[in-house]
């Protein structure tokens, strides 16, 4: 027969097993301390960055020397020297025990004013790079409309000069800016940037890339009437008209051919712009 038999456990010692609240209490121990150990390593990289970017503008100061006094005072010059100098005494007195946010707040304290001298001095270099290259842009535009007027006929005049409109309109708009510029104090904020001045061709894309669009009107049909007389002749002159009707087909094919390879010419001059 079957006998039921009764266990009863019990421990030995002082290690008991976990509860469902010694585990859930354990777990949040170890959330708080991966927690801490992360905050460590965002501070120690805060620190990093801050005492990294003290020895950039020192560095900046020595290396770019003759563009960052084109573009400031001796006063700014001297204000981010000493900016540099209260930054590595604060971090090694009271940033030692600083924590996270504080080191935020003053990195962006201390970059804020050399980062404006730098962005000025690198502009002084970007930005007629980027005139060149808008002022070359506007003479392919050029180029391609005087071009369409024989290779794009069915573009209207009014839609060619819809585009040297826009044209001359970026090319007033930089002049006017880079008037500006030499004109204004060197050591404030610039008047244009470098990355303004690609965007002064956006709408002139936009039009060129709609008017490549456009359809070319379909060639009229040649319409023939043959009388009983021309039956005759053309059956007297076969061999002729045979040849004649093949040259004009080779001839077709190579007009077609160019066409072709025309507007696939347009299409990449488009594409370039």
């Amino acid at each position: 027969h079957v006998r039921a038999l009764s266990v009863n456990s019990y421990n030995v010692g002082s290690i008991r097993p976990y509860t469902p609240e010694l585990m859930e209490e354990s777990k949040a121990k170890l959330d708080a301390l991966a927690q801490k150990d992360k905050e460590r390593m965002m501070l120690e990289e805060a620190k990093n960055k801050y005492e990294g970017y003290i020895y950039y503008i020192r560095n900046k100061l020595i290396d770019d020397e003759e563009e960052i006094n084109k573009i400031s005072s001796e006063e700014q010059r001297d204000a981010l020297r000493k900016s540099g100098e209260e930054a590595e005494d604060w971090m090694f007195d009271e940033g030692f025990t600083a924590d996270l946010k504080t080191y935020e707040a003053k990195y962006e304290e201390l970059s804020a004013p050399a980062e404006k001298v730098f962005f000025r001095a690198a502009e002084l270099s970007a930005r007629p790079k980027a005139v060149k290259a808008l002022l070359s842009k506007l003479d392919k535009v050029q180029d391609l409309m005087k071009k369409w007027e024989t290779t794009m006929t069915h573009i209207t005049e009014e839609e060619r000069k819809e585009v040297l409109d826009k044209v001359d309109e970026a090319r007033k708009w930089v002049e006017d800016k880079v008037a500006e510029q030499e004109k204004a104090d060197q050591t404030a904020d610039p008047v244009f940037t470098s990355k303004e001045v690609p965007g002064q061709t956006k709408k002139i894309e936009s039009i060129v890339g709609r008017l490549m669009k456009k359809p070319k009107p379909k060639p009229a049909e040649k319409k023939t009437e043959t009388t009983d007389a021309d039956k005759n002749e053309t059956t007297s002159e076969g061999e002729s008209t045979e040849s004649e009707d093949l040259d004009a087909k080779d001839t077709e094919s190579t007009e077609a051919a160019d066409e072709k390879k025309e507007e696939s010419e347009e299409k990449k001059e488009g594409d370039e712009l």
